[in-house]
């Protein structure tokens, strides 16, 4: 059985979550206590762990007393990234798994400006980009919940994490916020309105929210769920496509 690791302590999960092949800004933003939940079988000599923020990692020795009970333990309908080590015992342990592909984005090994500042000024007149604020951020929320969703409050979201929007006709189309955050890194969320696809409107927020990273020290991360949204990383010039699989538990 798991139990609660507190923040203090969260530290000494890194080395279990080495081997997990996507979600690092996630994994991050939990282990540094910024969002999300942590359990282990022993939080100060851990063997096994679970880390939870909008999606489940599971890691660390798949052959522990407490492996098999976590893999049950998890609720149907929940999606899950693992090692590869764990692949065996995930699929023993739960009736049903439905594996699917995602990618995994790094940095590259230099951003480039240039090209960054060319895709944010891809805004006709009259549309403006923004930083999200105490005023914004409800209307913001209002685009997608998914873009401060993480957050405990809209208060919480203002005070660790970041957003950029685009607005037109006093509305935000397009948005890009922090999905998770920590000191260290971003794992990133973008939304546009449907009726304003394809306009470029994702390069815009995204280039801004690149240049917000690389400003402040964090390292930008993308983690895609389709194939969409792989190319939209490519554009943005992340590094190199790493695919893997996660897993939607039945």
């Amino acid at each position: 059985m798991l139990t609660p690791v507190p923040l203090a302590q969260r530290e000494r999960l890194r080395p279990l979550f080495s081997g997990v092949p996507g979600l690092h800004g996630v994994i991050d933003s939990i282990l540094e206590g910024v969002l999300g939940n942590a359990w282990a079988d022993d939080p100060t000599q851990p063997r096994v762990a679970r880390l939870e923020l909008d999606f489940n990692l599971v890691a660390g020795d798949p052959t522990a007393a407490a492996a098999a009970e976590t893999i049950r333990s998890l609720p149907s309908g929940e999606h899950l990234a693992v090692p590869v080590s764990w692949e065996e015992l995930l699929f023993g342990a739960r009736d049903t798994v439905q594996p699917y592909d995602r990618f995994d984005f790094g940095p590259p090994e230099r951003w480039g400006r240039g090209h960054l500042a060319s895709l944010r000024a891809g805004l006709p007149d009259g549309w403006a980009l923004e930083r999200i604020t105490a005023e914004t951020v409800a209307a913001f929320a209002a685009l997608a919940d998914s873009l401060v969703y993480n957050f405990a409050s809209h208060e919480h979201f203002l005070a660790q994490g970041v957003g950029f929007g685009v607005r037109h006709d006093g509305v935000f189309i397009a948005g890009c916020a922090s999905y998770a955050i920590s000191s260290r890194s971003l794992e990133f969320e973008i939304q546009t309105h449907p009726d304003y696809q394809r306009r470029g409107l994702a390069l815009v927020t995204g280039a801004r929210m690149i240049e917000h990273c690389l400003d402040n020290g964090l390292t930008p991360c993308w983690d895609a769920a389709h194939e969409g949204s792989a190319l939209l990383a490519e554009r943005l010039g992340f590094g190199e496509r790493r695919p893997y699989t996660a897993y939607r538990l039945g």
